[in-house]
């Protein structure tokens, strides 16, 4: 929270600069000159007016650690002139009585001052307050707020995460460190490397959910224990949340592209078409049997995407199922499927066309291979201009 400085006061430097200088020292023509000494003088005078910085406001514990509390306080600017820059910041346990040097750090860039007290008890509950230091003396104190140093539960262990039919089941085992407190429950929480949301909760004695998963690839999922007083423990590993190991129920029909077919030979690339997705939203393709990921496309502001995959080259013959996953306009999970058979990259190659093209390999038939390349040529030939 960035907040703006108070309005600044003036304040007669020059006039304060110029005390002391006697109006002797003017001459006829009204021009006076002043000793080094003077000014020197005149600046410990302008100090030695100045007041102590504004108190810190809004002070807060942000978090408990083992015989430590993390504080967070907002500070303003000094008014120049009038108050002192702050040269630090120390804190009181005991609402004040005694004061001890607190490093700060301002991790969002703005005003905001976060730091750490150690040396603590765990379980016994401190009275807290900041105060800024500065050659005038030190401010007021901030507000005061309690804080009750905590050794944090450890991580649950073995966190394993499935995933079918558009819902993710999580399952893990209880921590094995012990903290301060007794465990009363789990947060899990879902992400990708920019977004974040909760997954589920559960009671300290269950250790399994289920909730809906999340379109698209990149998403994980971790644990956290929190305590009978609201304190986190420490977080699991992340676990990647996995497709779904059989085919989604379809909510719609992929369209092979321009120039494709839902005959495809293994190693080659294919065009597909699909509609219905929320307008620039991220759609993952894949192809089952076993959910193999071909590539993401991002959904028009018409939320129809069309791209260009590549059939794995190791992929069996056979009978196998492309899935393009993503959300719909309602941000509900969308499955749009095409049934593809797919031949060796070996075999007869099929072409996008969908029609078989099979060229005489005969070593007599050396002018028949070439009237069926001519043939070849200007039927591809046609195929372009139409």
């Amino acid at each position: 929270m960035q907040l703006t400085s108070p309005p600044r006061r003036v304040f007669g430097i020059l006039a304060a600069g110029t005390i002391g200088l006697s109006t002797a020292l003017l001459g006829v023509t009204g021009v006076a000159s002043a000793e080094p000494g003077d000014a020197v003088a005149a600046d410990a005078e302008v100090a030695a007016a100045l007041t102590a910085p504004p108190a810190p406001e809004y002070l807060e514990v942000d978090s408990v650690g083992d015989g430590s509390l993390t504080v967070s306080f907002l500070v303003y600017e000094s008014d120049p002139g009038v108050e002192a820059d702050a040269t630090g910041y120390e804190i009181s346990t005991n609402n004040g009585s005694t004061y001890a040097a607190l490093a700060t750090q301002t991790p969002y860039g703005n005003n905001e001052h976060v730091g750490t007290v150690t040396g603590l008890t765990n379980k016994q509950t401190y009275d807290l307050v900041v105060r800024a230091t500065s050659s005038a003396g030190p401010s007021a104190d901030s507000n005061a707020v309690q804080g009750t140093p905590a050794k944090p539960v450890g991580a649950p262990i073995g966190l394993t995460v499935t995933r079918d039919q558009g819902k993710v089941t999580a399952s893990w085992s209880a921590p094995t460190v012990a903290g301060s407190y007794d465990v009363a429950g789990y947060d899990l929480g879902i992400f990708t490397s920019e977004m974040g949301d909760q997954f589920c909760s559960t009671t300290a004695t269950v250790f399994t959910c289920t909730a809906d998963a999340k379109p698209g690839e990149g998403w994980s999922i971790n644990v956290t224990a929190y305590d009978t007083e609201g304190n986190p423990g420490t977080r699991s590993a992340a676990v990647a949340v996995p497709f779904s190991t059989t085919v989604p129920a379809s909510n719609g029909s992929l369209t092979p592209g321009a120039g494709s077919s839902s005959k495809v030979v293994a190693g080659k690339t294919m065009v597909v078409s699909g509609t219905g997705y929320q307008p620039g939203s991220t759609v993952t393709v894949l192809i089952y049997s076993s959910p193999q990921v071909l590539t993401t496309v991002v959904a028009d502001a018409s939320g129809n995407f069309t791209v260009t995959v590549t059939v794995p080259a190791g992929l069996a013959a056979g009978e196998h199922t492309l899935v393009a996953s993503g959300v719909d306009t309602l941000g509900n999970q969308r499955f749009t499927t095409l049934a593809v058979t797919v031949s060796a990259s070996g075999g007869a190659r099929l072409a996008y066309t969908g029609t078989d093209v099979l060229v005489p390999a005969l070593g007599g038939l050396a002018a028949v291979v070439v009237g069926a390349g001519l043939i070849v040529v200007r039927r591809r030939s046609a195929a372009s201009a139409a």
